[in-house]
């Protein structure tokens, strides 16, 4: 690595932790869609962002940081280390969780008609909390159409340990992406949480939430993701800010 790259890398990460800082800190899960490809040998430092506009003072301003290191391990096998920050409207910012995921591609990217993989996630909370750790499943999908690529995650969630409960949650994400040029990509997103399988709340009850998000990767290594949501139901947040910053080493 030259001392270019060297400085560059320094200065993207001195720029993300200034931001976590500065920028006020959401309960909702994190508006990320994970491709099953795996690029091997590939490294990232992500920021990434989830900003609440809402009328209920309760919601309004409330956000998740985190900050991701990736790692591509194999041509199949990608792991990943995240650090959860938060804050409530009205509380301190404060340290929520440490994640682990990985995402294993099941096959060559185009072999099959469906490119898929698996995604795992292992959460150990904030101790301070007194909320239990959890785990994260995800069934990850992608098709390319034509200068469309379509990717869902389909995703379910258990707590695990102490005051865990029995249940598991059931969520989705989906994303239909233009490839127009590399620096921009036009994408419509779509988040929602059908809540606990085998009790699932009424409609109204659910949260779901769709918006614009343009996509881009520049040369000097940066890529990025910045969006709007709309809640689509009486539980959703009104408006959500979605907003990644990456850097590839």
């Amino acid at each position: 690595m030259n001392r270019l790259t060297q400085v560059k890398g320094i200065s993207i990460v001195a720029l993300l932790f200034c931001l976590v800082i500065v920028m006020q800190a959401s309960d909702a899960e994190a508006k990320k869609i994970y491709s099953p490809i795996v690029e091997q040998g590939a490294v990232e430092l992500a920021y990434l962002l989830d900003y609440s506009v809402d009328n209920d003072p309760g919601k309004n301003g409330s956000a998740r940081h985190q900050l991701e290191l990736e790692y591509g391990v194999t041509d199949h096998w990608m792991t990943a280390i995240y650090g959860d920050f938060r804050k409530k409207p009205g509380k301190a910012f404060t340290y929520h969780a440490f994640k682990w995921e990985n995402i294993y591609q099941l096959f060559e990217q185009g072999k099959q008609w469906l490119d898929a993989g698996l995604y795992v996630e292992y959460a150990l909370m904030q101790r301070a909390l007194n909320q239990p750790d959890a785990v994260e499943f995800k069934l990850l999908l992608e098709k390319g159409d034509g200068a469309w690529t379509h990717t869902a995650n389909f995703i379910l969630k258990k707590e695990l340990g102490t005051n865990a409960s029995n249940k598991i949650r059931a969520g989705y994400a989906w994303r239909s992406k233009w490839r127009w040029k590399r620096f921009m990509q036009p994408s419509i997103e779509l988040y929602g949480s059908f809540g606990e399988l085998g009790n699932t709340r009424p409609l109204s009850q659910q949260s779901h939430q769709l918006g614009p998000v343009l996509i881009g990767k520049l040369r000097n290594g940066l890529s990025y993701e910045a969006g709007y949501l709309f809640g689509l139901t009486s539980n959703s947040d009104q408006g959500q800010l979605k907003f990644i910053l990456g850097y590839e080493f």
